[in-house]
């Protein structure tokens, strides 16, 4: 005799979605709110309007929160914000769509730069980024000295990033599409010249 498999609600299912979701744009809203010194599981249920047993039974810790509330930025910016591509070749037109899609959700890019709460947020998602950042700069990198190597990575690494848009936003007057050109080129020149002429970074020490 088989089991009977317990029923699950459809309607259960979508008011415990709606919940999430709730819990998930709270947490964006106490990062953007630049009173708040940090991100706690009580501020967040407070935002959200639901009791604390609500936001531990969707997120057993506040590390499990930001997580996932960093997958649930990707998908709203429509582009995966800590993977980057695989190879140096795909960082060109990799910066074009992430700066394109840094326009399409400006307030809450510019949330997460300037507020101090999104500080352990940033730094979460940004060792994940520079993990996948330093892979695909492998093959370019190999045979430099150690820091040589950090400063490519640090001038092409900048180039695909966040407070790159927001200065030529703020300093240049370019919007999301035209930003994105100028870091593509930048990074195309840049990868081509670690290819072509490696030594070229030493230079700079003389």
């Amino acid at each position: 005799m088989s089991a009977t498999r317990p029923y699950e609600s459809p309607l259960r299912a979508e008011q415990m979605e709606q919940t999430r979701l709730r819990i998930l744009e709270a947490t964006t809203e106490v990062l953007a709110d630049p009173s708040c010194d940090e991100v706690t599981i009580p501020l967040v249920a407070k935002r959200a309007r639901v009791s604390l047993r609500t936001v531990y039974r969707h997120f057993a810790t506040r590390e499990a929160l930001f997580d996932v509330w960093a997958e649930w930025v990707d998908e709203r910016l429509q582009i995966h914000l800590h993977s980057y591509p695989e190879s140096a070749e795909q960082l060109a037109p990799f910066a074009r769509d992430l700066y394109r899609s840094y326009d399409e959700s400006a307030s809450l890019v510019r949330a997460m730069l300037t507020s101090r709460a999104a500080r352990a947020v940033r730094e979460r998602t940004r060792r994940r980024r520079q993990r996948g950042f330093n892979r695909a700069m492998r093959e370019l990198t190999a045979g430099l000295e150690p820091k040589a190597r950090a400063r490519a990575l640090a001038v092409v690494y900048l180039l695909a990033s966040a407070p790159a848009w927001q200065a030529m936003r703020e300093q240049s007057g370019l919007d999301g599409v035209e930003a994105g050109k100028a870091a593509a080129w930048a990074l195309r020149v840049l990868t081509d010249e670690l290819r072509r002429n490696p030594a070229s970074l030493k230079e700079v020490e003389e």
